[in-house]
């Protein structure tokens, strides 16, 4: 009997979580233009430092205005008062890790960055990919570039429950979930010496509380919650360079 009502009440859990996944998806959302930050920012007679950006929609940026207003141009910006910044980004809107190693890796690795972010988690986790498949995949990325002497940024995983377009109990499910996937970035980090952005450093209910943050489509951050994301990266840009 009790063993029936456990079925029963998992069965039910699910069920709500199935159909909260699904109205999140199929919810319609405003279309929204993506961005290539690419570009060569600062003096040819500063120092000459390559860039090189993997990763999914936090680079490409749909909800802001243009590529300036993309948190990995601020960290080029700021980069650029001391070097020649040359940055190269190979982001793919919903890309997960898989997609970076199969279609990004090859080609920042021709590049020979001296720095790389690595921008990925949010959807490997919001898509059901197991975490160690995530990590494994991770690993790879992290190893190659560490290979060959890059300094290597990994993004870590902020809460995803924060993300206004899921409801309850999805939201508390993927707040769960995208720490354990956060958790995958700091291993990979300590095994290979690479970095990881304190995503998770500072009130998290800013996000909750400040819809300024999110795009119109509830689900990708605005202008502001990429001056939010540089802020965080550039500390750790700091350590990792040594600034």
């Amino acid at each position: 009997m009790i063993r029936r009502v456990i079925t029963r009440g998992a069965t039910a859990i699910l069920a709500v979580v199935g159909i909260e996944a699904l109205y999140a998806v199929l919810r319609p959302a405003p279309k929204q233009e993506e961005f290539d930050p690419s570009r060569v920012l600062g003096s040819p007679g500063h120092p000459k430092i390559r860039i090189a950006v993997l990763g999914d929609s936090t680079v490409t940026a749909p909800g802001v205005a243009g590529p300036d207003e993309i948190w990995i141009s601020h960290i080029a910006r700021r980069l650029s008062e001391i070097y020649q910044v040359e940055l190269r980004s190979w982001a793919v809107g919903g890309s997960m890790a898989h997609d970076l190693v199969a279609n990004q890796m090859e080609r920042a690795l021709e590049f020979k960055p001296d720095l790389v972010f690595l921008s990925v988690g949010a959807n490997d986790a919001l898509k059901g990919v197991a975490l160690r498949k995530f990590q494994s995949n991770l690993e790879q990325l992290v190893a190659a570039f560490s290979e060959i002497g890059a300094i290597v940024i990994q993004s870590g995983v902020g809460d995803l429950g924060t993300i206004p377009r899921l409801k309850p109990p999805l939201r508390n499910l993927l707040s769960r979930r995208s720490l354990r996937f956060n958790g995958a970035h700091e291993a990979v980090a300590e095994k290979y010496g690479s970095w990881v952005v304190a995503q998770r450093d500072g009130p998290l209910d800013v996000w909750y509380k400040n819809r300024d943050l999110w795009s119109p489509d509830l689900f990708h951050v605005s202008a502001g919650g990429h001056e939010i994301w540089a802020e965080r990266a550039w500390s750790t840009v700091e350590q990792a360079l040594d600034l």
